[in-house]
């Protein structure tokens, strides 16, 4: 009797830790539906200063020491996000959009494009290695990259988009 328990257990287990696990595509269409709502949705309020700029960072980012006004490291737990912020393009501008796709060394697994107001921005999920993902969010001349396991691409381009979307320049 005591096998019979055993057994169910353990495929209790195995059924829940399989559908915890969401396949790529699961995450990539997710992440990209969640940056498109980031990017549509009001801007956050700023909840930090680096320098001149204003930045909303969800709960657990942090800013390193080493940033500047141009570009500025985040952390969050053991992960790091760099944010480039170029004040001389226009929130309509296409530049690191245009960037990434004429890189033909680049693996695009999927990206999106979005407009509004005047707003250009996009989300990519670029292929790293086997089990990691770069990511980019952009918002005219202001883009946040970070090196992504598979399970958290889709929290992480939203968060990536609220913050890009945070930040308000020219």
């Amino acid at each position: 009797m005591t096998r019979k328990w055993m057994r169910l257990l353990i495929a209790s287990l195995a059924v829940i830790l399989l559908a915890g696990c969401s396949t790529l595509e699961e995450q990539t269409s997710d992440g990209l539906e969640n940056a498109k709502v980031a990017f549509q949705d009001d801007a956050e309020k700023p909840n930090e200063k680096v320098n001149d700029i204003n930045i909303f960072l969800p709960r657990g980012f942090s800013i390193e020491e080493e940033s500047n006004e141009t570009n500025i490291i985040l952390s969050k737990g053991n992960d790091s996000y760099i944010l480039f912020i170029n004040p001389n393009e226009l929130q309509s501008s296409q530049l690191y959009y245009n960037l990434m796709t004429s890189d033909s060394n680049l693996k695009v697994v999927k990206e999106k494009t979005f407009e509004q107001n005047g707003r250009f921005g996009f989300a990519a999920i670029i292929e790293n290695s086997e089990e990691k993902y770069e990511l980019i969010t952009s918002i005219g001349g202001i883009k946040l990259t970070t090196i992504s396991e598979q399970q958290d691409i889709a929290t992480n381009l939203k968060k990536m988009m609220l913050i890009v979307r945070s930040i308000a320049t020219n």
